[in-house]
């Protein structure tokens, strides 16, 4: 029996399915492979069946999200070890292998990640990828940026460490730890639920660490949409509001909730100018589902606070919190890179 349990979960990726199994076939260290389906309407069920009779399939019959349908998945597998995979993600054959070798070296990281590279089917090989992500910093305004994103990969980021977060597309978490935690907060529903999981893994004294040699392939918003998507704009100003509120200590609040307040106005004022429309309705839902969710958030943040064994001041003397600003600026420049043809 493999110790580990690879969990993918789906929703109408049908299309996206034949990459990512097909990567999970060629690993080098023993794994058992599920799908998780989140109630998919493209057949994707019968597809399984029929064409990788070899992976558990898990049917949770309607969509619960990516945060709660995670959540159902990991209970049913009973492994030491768990790899969240998105079905738009493609793994090196060593991927696992080298990250296991890692952890039996670090026993204190408890969640880990490689280096993730964008990715589109049919583009050509070449010597220098793009990357998306090597590890994540948190902000005081509750998002994380993603280390190197849109950088050719000249292995500038080849030095395996702590870092913030790791993405979710491709992650390597102990089930131990996953459910000490709580899981993913259940009202995240998609967008920074990975954040906020690592977040308070370091809060809790646990450790995040990045692995180079670990190399995931990821066909970014092909499972939910670019970053001007109405749905992820939505989710992602409601949780990193939440996140703000939830994870950082009474004296860090007042002024993440300055700069937090001028980064909205700026998008505001960003949507108008371009006629946004959807994306300014958007960003205004979110804001709404966070007030409408504030009491539960306060009562989570109490808990959370109260169980902290890591200060901010010790995640910032890391590396691993920056100022809220540096949110404003990596969004700026995440604008700038997506005009040059990174995707968005």
């Amino acid at each position: 029996m493999a110790d580990v349990a690879i969990v993918v979960l789906n929703f109408n990726g049908r299309h996206l399915l034949p990459d990512c199994l097909a990567s999970l076939e060629r690993l080098t260290a023993p794994a058992d492979v599920v799908v998780a389906d989140n109630g998919s309407s493209d057949n994707s069920l019968a597809y399984l069946r029929a064409e990788h009779p070899h992976v558990q399939v898990l049917d949770l019959g309607r969509n619960l999200g990516f945060a709660n349908g995670y959540n159902q998945a990991l209970a049913a597998v009973d492994r030491p070890w768990l790899v969240l995979l998105n079905n738009d993600a493609a793994l090196a054959a060593d991927w696992l292998e080298r990250l296991l070798a890692y952890a039996g070296a670090m026993p204190q990281a408890g969640i880990l990640g490689g280096k993730l590279l964008f990715y589109r089917p049919g583009q050509p090989e070449t010597r220098t990828h793009v990357l998306q992500s090597a590890g994540a910093c948190f902000t005081d305004a509750g998002t994380a940026f993603e280390i190197g994103w849109g950088q050719p990969d000249h292995g500038q980021y080849d030095r395996p460490g702590e870092v913030g977060a790791i993405p979710g597309a491709a992650m390597l978490v102990r089930r131990s730890l996953f459910f000490e935690l709580g899981g993913f907060e259940p009202d995240y529903h998609a967008y920074l639920e990975d954040v906020d999981l690592c977040w308070r893994a370091w809060l809790r004294g646990h450790e995040v660490h990045f692995v180079p040699g670990a190399v995931a392939l990821h066909q970014y918003g092909a499972s939910g949409g670019g970053r001007l998507s109405p749905f992820r704009i939505r989710w992602m100003q409601r949780n990193r509001l939440a996140n703000m509120v939830k994870n950082l200590e009474s004296g860090s609040l007042p002024g993440a909730l300055a700069v937090s307040l001028t980064y909205d106005g700026y998008r505001v004022l960003e949507y108008l100018a371009k006629r946004r429309w959807l994306a300014l309705r958007a960003l205004l839902a979110g804001t709404r589902a966070f007030w409408r969710d504030l009491r539960p958030i306060l009562a989570r943040r109490r808990q959370i606070q109260k169980r902290r064994l890591l200060s901010d001041r010790a995640l910032r003397s890391r590396g691993l919190l920056v100022p809220a600003l540096e949110a404003f600026r990596e969004y700026r420049r995440l604008g700038k890179t997506a005009a040059r043809g990174v995707p968005d």
